[in-house]
């Protein structure tokens, strides 16, 4: 299973890519997405390529997730009351997913 995975990485990356594309109008930083699916993406060529193990690679992704966690709440703490909204929903969103999801393609049904 570990080899189809990375085979597949670069795909299973931009699928994901894809799906989060759909949220994009919706988050009051939107450029924080687009950091999340470049290092996606690279990511994903450095697994597919050999250079990276998927362990490295899941580490790179849960440090970026912190720090853009942490970017987005300040911003959001100068931002004006109601917008808010947005970011509550994204929050809810990464809770929703474990780490496990950041995985490539995720060990569970409810991992995007």
């Amino acid at each position: 299973m570990s080899s189809s995975i990375i085979t597949q990485a670069v795909e299973r990356a931009s699928c994901v890519i894809k799906a989060t594309e759909l949220a994009r109008p919706l988050l009051s930083f939107p450029e924080l997405l687009d950091r999340e699916n470049a290092l996606r993406k690279a990511l994903a060529g450095q697994v597919q390529a050999r250079t990276m193990s998927l362990l490295e690679r899941n580490v790179q992704i849960q440090k970026l997730y912190s720090q853009l966690l942490e970017e987005a709440r300040s911003r959001q703490s100068a931002a004006p009351a109601d917008a808010g909204k947005p970011l509550l929903a994204v929050a809810q969103w990464r809770q929703s997913n474990p780490e496990s999801c950041g995985r490539l393609g995720g060990d569970a049904g409810t991992c995007y």
